[in-house]
């Protein structure tokens, strides 16, 4: 019956002038549910007191996957869906199934469903026979992914969600006034994956691109004051320079000599006095809703300056940035 009515349909397309190419799969069509599969990815971007903006890891320019990320599945299908719930974008390569040639590394945001070849009615082909995953070349953040292979060709899914990721983590020091250095000398505050300005480690190795994934909502910014007491009220100004928003002119250049700012005031607050480690040197968290976590600058960064006259000097923060893709 399933021959006969494929028959049919090519039939049709013929009387209408449409041509029909004959295509077989690699693997047969299954009934079977779609295959969930999740992973745990490590965070590409790390807190550290020497590095800072630089304590990213190893990626290499000319993989669209990250190799450290990279797993091959030999589960086959017509369509992927990442779960809303997953914390990260992935890069996916399907396999070559029914088709002449396997497609590129595409990226999917959480909540995505993506059908590679596609299929229509009177086409036997448009399965793949495996894949390849894992986080995409410029992505700074990581956690859990919960991908679903779908292994039958009308699987459909409805997925509700715009899940918040974190897509960036540093360790920022607050330097005293003196020490604010030029507005083009530093590079630490992106929005958009590849990093234009992205440098690793203490040699500074090359690891930049050209943006492929922007952060089209920010949401909050989550700092941390590594300071165990606080016995007197510091303020600290945020200065942000070569801003995206603010800070490009009618052809995209830079502009270099406009800075802003906004500061944020740390309470008092006495140490826990507990003992041992986890109770004796213990860090506040904050929520900082203020403007600047809405900025991008990825030909630029933001600099932490102490304005309490030595109370918050070379004190770091550690930072961690979250948003919707």
């Amino acid at each position: 019956m399933a021959q006969f009515a494929t028959q049919l349909s090519r039939f049709s397309a013929l009387a209408q002038g449409k041509s029909v190419v004959q295509q077989h799969t690699i693997l047969p069509d299954t009934d079977s549910p779609g295959v969930a599969i999740s992973r745990l990815f490590v965070y590409q971007s790390y807190l550290d007191s020497t590095l800072l903006e630089k304590a990213l890891l190893t990626q290499s320019p000319n993989e669209p996957i990250v190799g450290s990320t990279r797993k091959v599945e030999s589960v086959g299908g017509y369509s992927f869906g990442l779960h809303p719930s997953s914390q990260t974008p992935i890069a996916i390569r399907p396999l070559v199934g029914g088709q002449a040639a396997a497609p590129q590394a595409i990226i999917l945001h959480p909540g995505q469903i993506y059908r590679p070849h596609g299929r229509t009615d009177g086409r036997a082909a448009g399965n793949f026979s495996g894949f390849e995953w894992g986080l995409p070349f410029g992505w700074l953040g990581g956690g859990v992914a919960t991908l679903y292979v779908f292994p039958s060709s009308d699987a459909d899914v409805a997925w509700p969600g715009h899940a918040e990721v974190i897509f960036h983590r540093q360790r920022m020091q607050i330097i005293a006034p003196a020490a604010v250095i030029a507005q083009n000398a530093f590079y630490n505050w992106p929005m958009r994956f590849p990093w234009t300005q992205a440098l690793r480690g203490s040699s500074s190795i090359p690891q930049q691109g050209a943006g492929i994934i922007s952060i089209a909502e920010p949401t909050r910014v989550m700092m941390s004051l590594r300071l165990n007491t606080m016995a007197a009220v510091g303020n600290m100004r945020m200065i942000l320079q070569s801003s995206n928003d603010f800070d490009l002119d009618s052809a995209g250049a830079v502009i270099l000599t406009t800075p802003r700012f906004d500061t944020y005031t740390w309470g008092t607050y006495a140490a826990s006095g507990g003992a041992g480690n986890l109770g004796a040197v213990n860090y506040p968290v904050v929520e900082y809703n203020g403007p600047l976590f809405r900025l991008a600058a990825d030909d630029g960064g933001v600099q932490l300056v102490d304005m309490s006259a030595g109370t918050l000097t070379n004190a770091y923060v550690d930072v961690v940035r979250l948003g919707r893709i």
